[in-house]
């Protein structure tokens, strides 16, 4: 297990793992590994993954929990009709500057 992956798994499933039905936005796909996790708990807790990237890394996963946008995650206004009014958890892992961490934090 990768360092990464150690602290996704030690420190944020650790801190989410019994929320019931939870509404997922995750910011960032790359190599899906947060992805699975998410997919992971999801399954476990009856929830609904909703990943946006500006790659298409559609074809990574075929989960029925699992909705893939196409989208920069600032594109708030197309983004409003595709995701769900209550959100538990956002996870932000696409770009790291901070004025774009600012807004996509503010936003939400």
């Amino acid at each position: 297990m990768s360092e990464y992956e150690y602290k996704i798994k030690n420190f944020i499933e650790d801190q989410i793992k019994n929320i019931k039905n939870p509404s997922i936005i995750e910011f960032g796909v790359k190599e899906g590994r947060s992805t699975k996790m998410f997919l992971d708990l999801c399954e476990k807790n009856n929830g609904e993954l909703f990943s946006i990237d500006i790659t298409d890394y559609s074809n990574l996963f075929n989960d029925k929990n699992w909705n893939f946008i196409l989208s920069r995650d600032d594109n708030f206004e197309y983004l409003e009709s595709k995701l769900p009014k209550k959100i538990d958890i956002i996870y932000l892992d696409s770009l790291h500057e901070a004025d774009h961490v600012e807004n996509i934090f503010y936003y939400y």
